[in-house]
C-alpha cells in the first residue's frame, strides 16, 4: 500500500470513528508508524494536522446534527468525543464563532466553516 492509499484508508477510519476515543497516540498505534511520522504524512497528503482534522470532523458533524436533530446539546457533544457540555461548548464557539444553542436557534453556520470528508481522487 503507497502512503496515498494508506492515508485515504486512514481517512476512512476516523471517519467510521468519530465518536470514538481518537487519541493522536492510539491512531498511530493502529497504523504501525511513530506519531511524529504520522503526523507529518497526514500533513503532507491532507495539508492538515491530524488533531486538527479530527476536531474540525467532529465539529462539522455535530453542527450538522444540531442542524438536523432536536437531540440534547450533551448528548450531541457525547456522541462527538467531548468529555463535557462545557468542553464541547468552548471548542465549538472557538471554532465556529457561535454556540451550539445559538446555532440550533438561528438554523444557520458559516459553510466556510464545515470540513467535509477529504477524498483523493482515484
Amino acid at each position: 500500500m503507497n502512503q496515498r492509499e494508506f492515508i485515504q484508508s486512514l481517512l476512512e477510519w476516523i471517519e467510521n470513528n468519530l465518536g470514538q476515543d481518537l487519541h493522536l497516540d492510539e491512531v498511530a498505534r493502529r497504523s504501525g508508524y511513530s506519531r511524529w511520522h504520522l503526523q507529518r504524512l497526514f500533513r503532507q497528503h491532507t495539508g492538515f494536522s491530524l488533531a486538527e482534522y479530527i476536531r474540525q470532523r467532529r465539529l462539522t458533524e455535530s453542527a450538522l446534527t444540531l442542524l438536523n436533530s432536536d437531540e440534547a446539546i450533551l448528548q450531541v457533544a457525547m456522541h462527538y468525543g467531548f468529555d463535557t457540555q462545557q468542553a464541547y461548548t468552548r471548542t465549538f464557539k472557538n471554532y465556529f464563532r457561535i454556540t451550539p444553542g445559538q446555532l440550533r436557534r438561528q438554523r444557520r453556520v458559516e459553510a466556510d466553516r464545515l470540513l467535509f470528508p477529504l477524498a483523493f481522487a482515484s
